[in-house]
């Protein structure tokens, strides 16, 4: 299926997307942070759902899911893999509201998405604490050691791709 946003241009294998999209929901992380982005994501921003949906998405299945906590607000930056790929990129994110959608080829990814793949990577979700339990007794994933060390290996991967391109 083509898909035209903006000056972005995708084609994106539904069936597979859908496929792949509900394998990783039923494998879903349900950390406290997480539990907070699936209960309170549809409220704030209504529009993200539906856009996931045209690329067979669930909301609720991102491939990563980074979640940290600044000046008493929750931040969350997701990555979704669609199956399929971009056929014409865009000169600019495509911007919902506040939101920014960043479309990448999933370069060096460590996803199971079947190929060809690209990434969505939802930026500037910032959320309130919905859960019952408190924020200050949670433990973001985004402090563990193992979290930073797969995104700085991520980061200086995308630099030395770029870097090697230019």
């Amino acid at each position: 299926m083509i898909l035209q946003i903006d000056d972005w241009v995708f084609d994106i294998n539904i069936d597979q997307t859908m496929s792949y999209s509900a394998a990783e929901a039923a494998e879903h992380c349900e950390c406290a942070y997480c539990r907070n982005y699936y209960g309170a994501v549809d409220q704030a921003y209504p529009v993200l759902r539906p856009f996931l949906t045209q690329f067979g998405l669930d909301i609720e299945a991102p491939d990563e899911q980074m979640p940290y906590d600044m000046d008493g607000k929750i931040y969350y930056d997701s990555v979704y893999m669609v199956c399929g790929s971009i056929t014409q990129s865009g000169a600019n994110p495509i911007r919902l509201g506040n939101v920014l959608i960043r479309p990448s080829i999933g370069e060096g990814s460590d996803h199971h998405c079947p190929k060809p793949n690209f990434a969505l990577e939802v930026e500037s979700v910032i959320l309130p604490w919905i859960l019952d339990e408190p924020m200050e007794e949670t433990v973001s994933p985004a402090n563990f050691p193992e979290f930073l060390k797969k995104m700085w290996d991520r980061l200086l991967s995308k630099f030395t791709n770029n870097d090697v391109q230019s």
